[in-house]
C-alpha cells in the first residue's frame, strides 16, 4: 500500500447522497485524506494507535486509518443518518473491520472522551453564522483527547493566529503546516460553479513534554 494507491481506495467509496449544507457536510477530496493520513501513518501515529475521527461524516478519514493498520477507529458525528451511511460502506468489507471501529452519534460539544493516541478531523470551517467558532472548538475538545492531532481549517491570518495561541495555551506544538486547496464540487442549489477551491491549512499538532 502506498499513497497513491490509498488515494484510488477512497475514491471507490460511495458517495454521501444526501449532504446537509447547515452542517457543513462537504465531502474531504480522496488525495486530500489519503495525504494526512499518509502522513500520519509515516510518523507513526496510525498503525497500531486508536485513532478519534471527530466530525467523521461519511467516515472517510477512519476508513483510511483502518486500512493503514489502526488497531482502533471511533467516528464521532451529530448527524445519525450520514453515520448510517458510513456503517453501509464499512459492512461492504465482509467483517474486515467490523470489531476495529465504532460509530457514535452525539455532538462534540458535549463529547466526554478517555484519552486516544491520534486526533483526525476536517471540523466545519464555521461559513456560516450559527457555526462560528466550530473550528475552534474542535480543536480545543481535540487538545483535551490525544497527544496527536491532524486537522484542516479554513485559511485566514486570524484564525492562524489563533490557532497558535491556543495550541500553546494547550501544550501543544505545531509540526507541521502546509496550505491545500480543498476542492468543492457543485452540490448545493446556491452553488453556481462547477468546483470551488477554498485555501484551507493542514495541521498537525504535538503535544509537548
Amino acid at each position: 500500500m502506498d499513497k497513491k494507491s490509498l488515494e484510488l481506495l477512497l475514491e471507490n467509496l460511495p458517495r454521501y447522497p444526501f449532504p446537509r449544507r447547515e452542517l457543513e457536510q462537504y465531502e474531504t477530496p480522496s488525495w486530500i485524506v489519503a495525504h494526512i493520513i499518509w502522513y500520519a501513518f509515516m510518523i507513526g501515529d496510525i498503525q497500531d494507535k486508536v485513532v478519534l475521527d471527530l466530525g467523521c461524516g461519511g467516515f472517510r478519514f477512519g476508513y483510511a486509518a483502518l486500512v493503514l493498520g489502526a488497531k482502533l477507529v471511533i467516528g464521532i458525528d451529530l448527524d445519525d443518518n450520514i453515520l448510517l451511511y458510513a456503517e453501509k460502506n464499512m459492512s461492504l468489507y465482509n467483517g474486515l473491520f467490523c470489531s476495529k471501529y465504532v460509530l457514535i452519534n452525539t455532538d462534540v460539544r458535549e463529547l466526554v472522551f478517555n484519552p486516544v493516541d491520534t486526533v483526525v478531523m476536517n471540523p466545519p470551517f464555521g461559513v456560516y453564522k450559527k457555526n462560528r467558532g466550530l473550528d475552534l472548538l474542535f480543536l480545543n475538545k481535540a487538545f483535551k483527547i490525544a497527544s496527536s492531532i491532524y486537522t484542516i481549517h479554513k485559511f485566514s491570518y486570524r484564525l492562524d493566529t489563533l490557532v497558535k495561541e491556543l495550541a500553546e495555551m494547550n501544550g501543544f506544538k505545531i509540526v507541521h503546516r502546509e496550505i491545500i486547496d480543498f476542492e468543492i464540487p457543485m452540490m448545493y442549489e446556491t452553488h453556481r460553479r462547477k468546483v470551488y477551491r477554498v485555501k484551507t491549512v493542514f495541521y498537525v499538532f504535538r503535544k509537548e513534554v
